[in-house]
Formats: structure tokens, C-alpha cells, sequence
């Protein structure tokens, strides 16, 4: 369904969500979102059983894909592919794309203290959001432009990893409430 571009623009997205998500909705999120920042200072390294399941699910260039995301991302990524595994997922694609789906993020594409403020712009002032993530350029637009279209770039670089069709479908589109990755969706809204 996505193609290149996002299908909405994130004030489209805020207000699609209007109905649904009031403004004390929107403050939880945004405390939960600064307490993720947080988190994430904090964000233990790698053990020999996360390297484990790495080795198991990606091939080398899906490894090097994951090794490109902050070490927060992989823990993320990490929490989302035991929490499928928890749900009795077996599907080898959607676990690969699981522990790959933020994969667009890394790389230095969206930096760190860009983070919470795409979190709190999409709240508060999704139209600045949109006006920040309209086009990569100039140079201070692009860490927002890429922080909205992670998941197509993530499936971009997980096509060029040479990752299956699937793999790049499910990674595409993660944020899909009814897509292929539906249930990747939900689980990573939970955790």
C-alpha cells in the first residue's frame, strides 16, 4: 500500500486518529515516548544469546543491517521478536523483518535527539511535522523526512541485503494496521 512516499502526511495521521486518541491520550503518549528516551540511554548491550538469535534468523547482510541500528533500535527490535516467539510466531520472514523493521532509522539517518521531537511534534504540531518531513532537503529537514519514512527505507536497504520479498513487505509496512505485518504492527505498538 505504501508506495515511496508515506500515504498520509503525519497531521493526516494525527487527525485520523482524532476520534480515537484525546488530547490526555496524547500527553500519556508523549510521557511514555520521554520515558522510551530515557530507557534507551540506558540500553544494555548485546549478549551471546541475542547474537545467537541473529545468527539463526538473518543472513550476513540482514546482521550488518541490524548492526547499523542504534543499540536502543536493536534492543527494541530484540524485545519485539521475543514478543512475537511469545505469541507462537514461527514464520521466519516476519521474525527476520522483526527484528529489522526500525532498520531504516539507523545509520545516523535519525539521530538521536530528533527522536523525541518528531514524538512531541506529532502531537502537538503535526502541520510543523509535516512541514519538517515534506523533503530531505535542506540538510536540518532530512533527519524528520527520514524518521517518517523509516519503513520504506528500512525495506529499501533490506531488498539491497538481499533479504526475501516478504521480509521487505513486512518491514514496509509495519505501521499498517490491516497490512502484511498486522501483527508485527500490534506487537510493536505494545512494547
Amino acid at each position: 500500500m505504501r508506495s515511496s512516499m508515506p500515504s498520509t502526511s503525519p497531521s493526516e495521521a494525527s487527525a485520523g486518529d482524532a476520534p480515537a486518541r484525546s488530547r490526555r491520550d496524547s500527553l500519556l503518549a508523549a510521557r511514555y515516548r520521554v520515558y522510551q528516551v530515557w530507557r534507551s540511554l540506558l540500553a544494555r548491550p548485546l549478549d551471546a544469546a541475542d547474537h545467537a538469535i541473529l545468527d539463526a534468523t538473518l543472513p550476513a547482510a540482514g546482521r550488518a543491517l541490524f548492526y547499523s541500528m542504534t543499540r536502543n533500535d536493536q534492543r527494541h527490535s530484540l524485545t519485539v521478536y521475543h514478543a512475537l516467539r511469545e505469541r507462537g510466531c514461527a514464520d521466519g520472514d516476519l521474525l527476520a523483518a522483526a527484528l529489522l523493521h526500525d532498520s531504516g532509522k539507523g545509520g545516523g539517518r535519525v539521530p538521536f535527539v530528533v527522536r523525541p521531537l518528531v514524538v512531541l511534534l506529532r502531537a502537538f504540531a503535526p502541520r510543523a511535522l509535516d512541514w519538517l518531513a515534506r523533503s530531505p532537503r535542506p540538510w536540518f529537514r532530512r533527519p524528520f523526512y527520514n524518521a517518517w519514512r523509516h519503513a520504506e527505507i528500512g525495506a529499501e536497504l533490506a531488498a539491497r541485503a538481499g533479504l526475501s520479498p516478504r521480509v521487505v513487505t513486512f518491514i514496509r509496512t509495519h505501521h499498517q494496521t490491516n497490512g502484511p505485518a498486522a501483527e508485527l504492527h500490534a506487537v510493536d505498538d505494545e512494547v
